[in-house]
Parts: C-alpha cells; sequence; structure tokens
C-alpha cells in the first residue's frame, strides 16, 4: 500500500531499471467507528493503526470516513448534525462530510506543497470558517475558510520561521480580522 508509482526502464544491453516511488503517510483519519487510519494527502488510505500511533502523524480532525477500503480513496461520513442560532432554534449544517474532508485534503497538500510534511500535530475541519492547524504544541492556528490555503499555510510558516524558539501562542491566519497580515497573540 506504500507503493505508489513502479516505472521500469531498460538499459541496454542487459541492465533493467525498477523505480519505486512510495506514498508519503503522515496522516491520521479516523472512521466512524473510532479506528484510526493512515492516509496520504490524496485521501489513499494504506493502513489501519492504533490511537498511539495516529498521535505520532498529523491527525484530521472534524471529519470521520465511512467503509474504509485500504488502498482505496477515503470517504467521508454524510451525517448531517445541526447547530443552533442565538434564539437557540436547531438549524441544520449545510457543510457535506465530503466538503469537509476536502477541505483537510486541500491542507495537508499545502503543507507538503510548503514543504513543512509532518510538523503539524492535527488539522481541524469541524468548524469550516474558522478551520484550525496545531503546528507542534507550541501554535495554534485559524486558517479561516478553505480559500487560499497554500497562501496560508506559506505565511504562517514564514511568520513561524520570524519567532524566536522559546515563543509559542495563536497566530490569525484567516486574513479577516488582519487583511494581509498574520496575527500573533502569546499563550498566557
Amino acid at each position: 500500500p506504500y507503493v505508489n508509482t513502479v516505472r521500469f526502464g531498460i538499459k541496454l544491453p542487459d541492465t533493467v531499471n525498477i523505480i519505486v516511488d512510495e506514498v508519503q503517510v503522515v496522516y491520521s483519519i479516523k472512521d466512524a467507528n473510532g479506528q484510526w487510519w493512515l492516509m496520504n494527502s490524496d485521501g489513499k488510505l494504506v493502513e489501519q493503526i492504533d490511537g498511539s500511533t495516529a498521535a505520532k502523524h498529523t491527525q484530521v480532525l472534524g471529519v470521520t470516513i465511512t467503509g474504509p477500503v485500504l488502498n482505496e480513496q477515503a470517504v467521508a461520513t454524510e451525517n448531517v448534525p445541526t447547530e443552533t442560532d442565538a434564539l437557540g432554534e436547531v438549524i441544520p449544517v449545510t457543510v457535506t462530510g465530503a466538503q469537509r474532508l476536502n477541505a483537510a485534503l486541500q491542507i495537508l497538500t499545502a503543507l507538503e506543497n510548503n514543504d513543512i510534511v509532518g510538523d503539524a500535530a492535527s488539522v481541524d475541519v469541524t468548524t469550516m470558517s474558522a478551520i484550525e492547524l496545531w503546528y507542534g504544541t507550541r501554535y495554534q492556528v485559524n486558517l479561516g475558510d478553505s480559500n487560499n490555503m497554500d497562501y496560508k499555510i506559506a505565511s504562517m510558516y514564514d511568520v513561524i520561521l520570524q519567532l524566536s524558539n522559546y515563543q509559542t501562542g495563536r497566530l490569525d491566519c484567516s486574513f479577516t480580522t488582519w487583511q494581509q497580515e498574520v496575527g500573533y497573540t502569546p499563550f498566557d
């Protein structure tokens, strides 16, 4: 399951080259039964694991998968949760499990595009307007919605590189409060 592609080449007179491209697996996600699975950024499931192994990988939170099949794409559980409005009335949530999984995969791909694979402890897509990422145990990052995720992740990483090793806090990369700036608030 860790093989992405295999290519063969022949070099005459007597050499065969076999090039194996492995799947990079650094993400874990739960299924509807509470079991953890390893997954790549394309959503391909490669192995069922236990909770302690899942903790060593970037955990995808706020979405579960249903009917997991090894070596196949993850399929999000389509439950219809509800929320309450300001008056206490129940309103249906219009975000599907597939949209949450797609947003999570966008973030995982953005992490890979910015060469910071494995540095995120978790990605939480529970609230799609306030997606949250934990960068290690030092930074809680508000990514806002799922738009412009590559830019938000790149901006987050630029700010983290400028902070000192002892600093911890909240980063706001939603670009809603500060329009082209990342906000930083130290933990108390």
